[in-house]
């Protein structure tokens, strides 16, 4: 009788090779990365880029607050009812004074 092949020797062989081409192809995209990113990024790089966006985005969200706040505060003055009677109280002084009244 003859003895069973050992194919486990050939099976790690292509396994090797076929790992060495994986890490070469790995390899050989990230090379492409890199070109492209510096094409696409610039010489500023992507920190800065990133630095002057959350600077940017700072401004806008202050501005946006600012503004926010002052139509909160006019919008809740509007609807108070201290100012109605005040205003209320005022045109009545204003009435009385000047004989506008009639009782």
């Amino acid at each position: 009788m003859s003895e069973p092949i050992d194919t486990t020797g050939m099976m790690l062989g292509e396994l090797k090779g076929q790992m060495g081409e994986l890490i070469h192809n790995v390899n050989s995209l990230t090379q492409k990365l890199d070109v492209l990113s510096e094409r696409v990024i610039g010489a500023a790089g992507l920190p800065a880029k990133v630095k002057d966006l959350e600077d940017r985005i700072a401004v806008l969200e202050a501005d946006k607050n600012k503004r926010e706040g002052a139509l909160g505060f006019g919008a809740s003055l509007l609807k108070s009812p201290a100012l109605a009677w005040l205003a209320g109280a005022a045109i009545s002084a204003w009435a009385i004074l000047t004989g506008k009244a009639h009782p």
